[in-house]
């Protein structure tokens, strides 16, 4: 019986772990910071500008990507180039920052330079950021296989909503969209 009891605590226990929503990011509520990813594609190639920094106030999308898939990715740019035509009045920017492991830097380079070519989201800034950067742990980015983009959207700094293995599907984009209309007004 105490077996039994043991076991089923444990099923329980490993249940609740797996409907737990995943962890990565900054709270809604808590503040962006200043750093530099390496942009390979969009109006910042070239360059390590600083997101929070260049735009300041404005209403922006930080898209973390770690590991996610291209298609998955695609549909997000795409999404993001979208949403900053349609609120080009407020001024909307985008950017999606790849992480990669210590020496990969030139292979995740030349991916998203691909990536970038395949997607009409020249508008979206593309760039990528060592895992180990202090970046990632000042935004809190899990950097863990089961998470495999965390997303950022905010407006003074702050952050309004975020997603966490964020899927471009049709629900998952209308709720990108109701987020980003939210900080857009």
């Amino acid at each position: 019986m105490k077996k039994l009891a043991t076991l089923t605590i444990g099923v329980a226990a490993l249940a609740a772990i797996a409907a737990a929503p995943a962890k990565s990011g900054l709270n809604v509520g808590e503040t962006v910071s200043a750093f530099h990813p390496n942009h390979v594609a969009g109006p910042h190639k070239g360059t390590n500008a600083c997101p929070p920094c260049t735009y300041g106030v404005l209403p922006q999308v930080q898209v973390w990507v770690n590991g996610d898939s291209g298609s998955n990715v695609q549909a997000i740019a795409s999404n993001l180039q979208a949403n900053m035509k349609a609120h080009s009045g407020a001024k909307l920017k985008a950017f999606v920052i790849f992480l990669t492991d210590e020496g990969k830097s030139k292979d995740t380079a030349n991916a998203i330079e691909g990536m970038s070519k395949k997607v009409e989201a020249s508008d979206v800034a593309m760039a990528w950021l060592g895992k180990g950067d202090k970046a990632v742990e000042d935004y809190k980015v899990n950097t863990s296989a089961e998470i495999k983009n965390t997303v950022f959207i905010y407006k003074d700094r702050q952050v309004k909503a975020k997603f966490v293995n964020f899927k471009a599907d049709k629900k998952g984009l209308a709720e990108l969209d109701a987020a980003i209309s939210a900080i857009t007004k």
